[in-house]
């Protein structure tokens, strides 16, 4: 019976085989979807962007001030009504000039009160009057992001002896190191989709680019982190940035740590008033618990599956939204198993595995979040 491997310069398409591997694995990359197809080393996608809402004050007002100052005035129009956190009271916008809005106090029967700085305002609706002309109201365009293609590369070198020797549940020599060698390379692509830095040297094409990984985009200035400085892993943390996430409109579905970090929050079941699920059976042959799931205090149905993965840096905890990540090949370029002998006077066999992929991460400073700092001892 002839077999693929018969065939000497046969290619083999591994995407499916990659995918089944990855899978099967608990790490990060194992919750990636892998789809699309990227057609260019430099991979955009476009990301929705919502019209902001809230502001603060640039400084405290008085009950008979006519006049405000906030952080960011582009946010705001005439007629806008406003409120504001820890206060009843409403405002009206008559006017903008820059960062100063003019504003009728105590609009609709509320009263006037003085206001500390930083408070925050909500842009509660923008009525019209009848009659009135169509608005030309700014419209925000949709943002764009990109990553870097990164190409993938393994060759399994099996001696002819070996080909040629017969092994012990082992149908096929040559099939088995490729498969060994796709597992590899799912270890290596995984590591890149958390610690890789997005680089390409366009002026020398000597020098091998990189995918941005998770790290690279999530933690940046403006998104969802916490900084423990050191400090040890609490349930509040937790809370605290599903908080934050939900508050810029995500909905995470996946907690991302190593070892240390996911004994941390298995132990959250020793410490009194601690709320996630343990999911596990008590029997007469077994004791112990583990958390699987952590269910946050937020009652949004937020319910993160906890993925330990030893990749992921001890001092990190990561808070994803997997519908926002994807795991994306080049056109025509997903992974394969390419003849690599040289001649056939070599007296081994090589086979090549390649790809070429790169990482999505959507909305990164809105969808997702990240606590560093914490402590590992």
């Amino acid at each position: 019976m002839e077999t693929s491997y018969d065939y000497s310069n046969m290619t083999r398409d591994l995407a499916e085989t990659f995918e089944t591997i990855s899978k099967g694995q608990h790490n990060l990359l194992s919750v990636i979807p892998i789809v699309g197809q990227a057609t260019n080393y430099k991979h955009e996608w476009l990301e929705d962007v919502i019209e902001p809402t809230t502001d603060a004050l640039d400084g405290a007002i008085l009950e008979g001030d006519g006049t405000i100052t906030v952080d960011d005035g582009t946010k705001f129009t005439a007629d806008d009504i406003l409120a504001f956190d820890g206060y009843d009271e409403i405002m009206r916008v008559t006017s903008i000039d820059g960062n100063d809005l003019t504003v009728t106090r105590g609009y609709g029967g509320t009263t006037a009160v003085d206001m500390a700085d930083n408070t925050v305002i909500r842009l509660i609706s923008r009525p019209k009057a009848e009659g009135s002309d169509p608005g030309y109201d700014a419209v925000s365009e949709p943002s764009a992001e990109y990553n870097y293609t990164q190409i993938f590369d393994r060759t399994a070198k099996i001696s002819k002896s070996a080909v040629a020797g017969e092994h012990l549940v082992l149908d096929d020599i040559v099939d088995f190191h490729v498969k060994h060698h796709l597992e590899l390379l799912q270890i290596e692509m995984n590591a890149a989709a958390i610690y890789g830095r997005r680089y390409a040297n366009t002026g020398d094409a000597t020098i091998p680019r990189t995918m941005g990984g998770l790290l690279y985009f999530i933690d940046q200035s403006g998104g969802n982190v916490i900084d423990k400085e050191s400090a040890a892993l609490a349930a509040d943390d937790l809370n605290d940035l599903i908080e934050m996430i939900a508050a810029d409109g995500g909905k995470p579905n996946v907690l991302l740590c190593n070892t240390y970090q996911a004994r941390a929050i298995s132990a959250f079941n020793l410490t009194s008033g601690s709320t996630p699920i343990v999911r596990t059976a008590w029997t007469d042959e077994r004791t112990g618990g583990a958390v699987y799931e952590f269910v946050g205090d937020l009652p949004l149905g937020m319910v993160e599956r906890i993925v330990v993965d030893t990749a992921f840096p001890q001092d990190k905890v990561a808070i994803i939204d997997t519908s926002k990540l994807a795991l994306v090949p080049m056109r025509d370029r997903a992974f394969r198993d390419l003849p690599a002998t040289p001649s056939a006077a070599s007296d081994y066999v090589a086979r090549r595995l390649i790809g070429e992929y790169t990482l999505e991460v959507r909305n990164a400073l809105q969808g997702h979040g990240l606590i560093v700092g914490l402590a590992t001892s």
